[in-house]
């Protein structure tokens, strides 16, 4: 039985301790990275700082670990996740943070004091000071093998980096690498249901909003703090979505009247996104697979205050769930890697392995046949990814019209003009690297059914 990370600290007013359990339930629980709800009883300075030794200390999880391991002259017990929670973070906040290492150590010293592992002071205080005085550049250098060096440089799994200069370019890989360690700036989308851009911009100008330069709608935050003290947020103004993200939904093109299936909708931006492109006057089913997630795709909806949506909870790869039905388009977002957006989600590099990939291929190939079997004649189907491998991306589509004759692909640039010439591909298709105008590493490719002869 799991018990809590450490059940006698008061973790109301104290951020670091957050940071530890944000991070040590990435590593023991196999969960998501992200601040319990506790944090929202914090000033937004100290909800900040939590959240930034948080998603930095995942950025930088091997190199830390590495420099730590080199100091320590036993490995220290699997079971012991908040003792090397201390540790990790407090590495962060002396490496990478405007902490001076002093007051990294102390502050973890206080902090197992509080705690079941106070006997291990001691240990910690001798390990950080130890710790501290590595220098990365240094550390790296001693490595022969050039792909562990890289990948322990940009802290990335050795698996990955592998995998990638395999397929792309060196100079790609390491521009891949580091955007992935470069916090992204927030994006919103105006619900224009609600609201138009310009009003919205002027409601926010106190937080530093700007519109997005490459994506129409969309306005990008200079200032952290939390979404839901943001300005219209309850009046369902805005949602927050990746550029990337926001042009999904636009390649589809939904006009009114269409019955539009989206195949895979939690947590249901990009199903809202199409009810506003259409005006509201759209009919679109919206099928998620696992209940859990169900829920936050109905409160996203209400937020929003999007009525044109029917959901239904059921496995679309199963091609049983949508008998009997037919739609005009389709969107299929599918569930993949997510390594394109590993610069928001960095614990991705860690949680994922190489068979994942493959199983998710897998995976995909499933829905695609299953739902190319409910469009129309004559329907476009938009398959988009938030992953950079080519497997399921590029490879995947090819793989699908080779054995699909009655299917096209229909180029992007043929059916909107917007779009920057840099994101589409030969081929016609949508490809963005992690960072590349800002946004989020994404792909999508627009596939239209023949109609009879």
């Amino acid at each position: 039985m799991k018990t809590a990370t450490n059940p006698t600290i008061a973790t109301k007013s104290n951020p670091r301790l957050l940071a530890v359990e944000a991070v040590v339930r990435v590593a023991r629980d196999k969960l998501p990275l992200a601040l319990t709800a506790q944090a929202d009883l914090l000033q937004p300075r100290d909800r900040a700082l939590a959240f930034e030794i948080a998603f930095g200390t995942m950025r930088y999880l091997s190199l830390l670990d590495a420099i730590l391991a080199s100091c320590i002259a036993r490995p220290i017990a699997n079971k012991r996740h908040f003792l090397r929670g201390v540790l990790r973070t407090a590495l962060y906040q002396a490496r990478y943070m405007r902490i001076p290492d002093r007051a990294a150590v102390n502050e973890a010293v206080e902090m197992l004091k509080l705690s079941p592992e106070k006997a291990h002071c001691g240990f910690v205080n001798a390990v950080l000071r130890k710790a501290v005085k590595v220098d990365p550049d240094k550390f790296i250098s001693q490595i022969k093998d050039k792909t562990e060096a890289l990948a322990l440089e940009y802290a990335h799994p050795v698996w990955l980096v592998e995998r990638w200069l395999k397929d792309e370019p060196h100079k790609l890989v390491v521009a891949r690498l580091a955007a992935n360690n470069t916090p992204p700036t927030l994006a919103l989308r105006t619900n224009t249901l609600k609201i138009e851009s310009s009003a919205l911009l002027a409601a926010l100008d106190s937080v530093g909003a700007q519109a997005a330069p490459n994506t129409p709608d969309a306005i990008l935050l200079s200032s952290g703090g939390g979404v839901e003290e943001l300005a219209g947020f309850s009046e369902g103004w805005f949602a927050v979505q990746d550029q990337a993200a926001q042009w999904v939904s636009r390649f589809l093109q939904p006009k009114s009247g269409e019955h539009i299936l989206d195949a895979c909708a939690a947590p249901g931006g990009k199903t809202a996104h199409l009810a506003a492109l259409a005006n509201g006057k759209i009919d679109i089913t919206a099928v998620e697979k696992y209940p859990s997630r169900i829920k936050r795709l109905q409160d996203n909806l209400k937020r929003l205050q999007i009525d044109s949506v029917t959901i239904r909870q059921g496995d679309v790869s199963k091609t049983e769930l949508l008998a009997g039905e037919m739609f005009d388009k389709i969107l299929l977002d599918a569930p993949c890697s997510g390594t394109g957006i590993i610069r928001r989600h960095p614990e991705i590099k860690w949680r994922r392995k190489a068979q994942d990939i493959d199983n998710l291929v897998k995976e995909q190939r499933a829905i695609l046949e299953a739902v190319a079997k409910v469009l129309r004649p004559g329907g476009v189907l938009l398959y988009a990814t938030c992953s950079v491998e080519s497997e399921e991306n590029e490879k995947q589509i090819a793989n699908f019209l080779a054995n699909h004759k009655d299917w096209r692909r229909q180029p992007i640039e043929e059916q909107l003009d917007l779009v920057a010439d840099e994101l589409i591909t030969k081929q016609g298709d949508f490809h963005v690297e992690p960072g590349q105008l800002g946004m989020d590493g994404f792909y999508a490719a627009r596939l239209t059914r023949l109609l009879p002869d």
